[in-house]
């Protein structure tokens, strides 16, 4: 079983303590933990997983969020707050999920279930072979786009590009969605949406077709919907 390292920045040691407590207590989910505040916590370190306090002495939730996006773009974050009318600026930050301070015995642990879970899918990978042949290890997330080219498949990275023989049709659904005939974009790598195009996160423009375009821009709203 994976270990995922998780970061817990709060201001309050007894606050870190009791979350310290919660994540070692769960059942068949392993975190390695590091405890931290808003002075001590490492950036130049990335975690599987930021849970903030957003309210702290000396930067806020918001702004530590801001900044860890733009250090890893697909981090992923979780508020925590005694104040949960603020949940509703949370989702700005792009959030995985929001936990109240007072619901923490409720919903602690169903939480954490999701953050292993969204962890186990963003390390799911395949074997492919590379430019010159070697077979590689690729992981889902690093993927931009996948492309057909007869019985095989490309796979866009920001390093390169690996194929293997394999059907579309096996990577619909999940962050994958179809943009055109024999052409999928991961949501997680699209800057932009255009009229007739997408921009991906390597700057390409890949074309979004006509008879794919609603159903594409519906799908890519539940991404975002399920993302919050």
């Amino acid at each position: 079983m994976k270990n995922y390292k998780i970061v817990v920045c709060d201001d309050s040691k007894d606050m870190r303590d009791m979350i310290y407590k919660k994540l070692k207590s769960l059942d068949n989910i392993n975190f390695d933990v590091v405890l931290a505040d808003d002075r001590t916590i490492d950036l130049s370190q990335e975690y599987d997983a930021y849970l903030l306090d957003i309210e702290m002495p000396h930067t806020d939730g918001f702004a530590l969020a801001t900044k860890i996006h733009s250090l890893y773009k697909n981090a992923l974050i979780l508020f925590l707050t005694s104040h949960t009318e603020l949940s509703m600026v949370g989702y700005e930050y792009q959030v995985f999920r929001f936990i109240g301070k007072n619901d923490l015995d409720t919903v602690f642990e169903t939480y954490m279930k999701d953050v292993k879970e969204e962890l186990d899918r963003r390390n799911r990978y395949l074997i492919a072979k590379d430019e010159e042949g070697n077979e590689m290890v690729v992981y889902l997330r690093e993927i931009i786009c996948i492309y057909s080219e007869g019985n095989y498949l490309n796979y866009a990275t920001s390093k390169q590009i690996y194929r293997n023989r394999e059907k579309l049709k096996n990577f619909k659904g999940d962050v994958f969605i179809q943009a055109s005939n024999g052409m999928l974009v991961n949501f997680c790598h699209i800057n932009k949406i255009e009229k007739s195009h997408i921009l991906l996160s390597n700057q390409k423009k890949v074309k979004l077709g006509r008879t794919y375009k609603k159903d594409f821009l519906t799908k890519v709203m539940q991404c975002r919907i399920a993302s919050i």
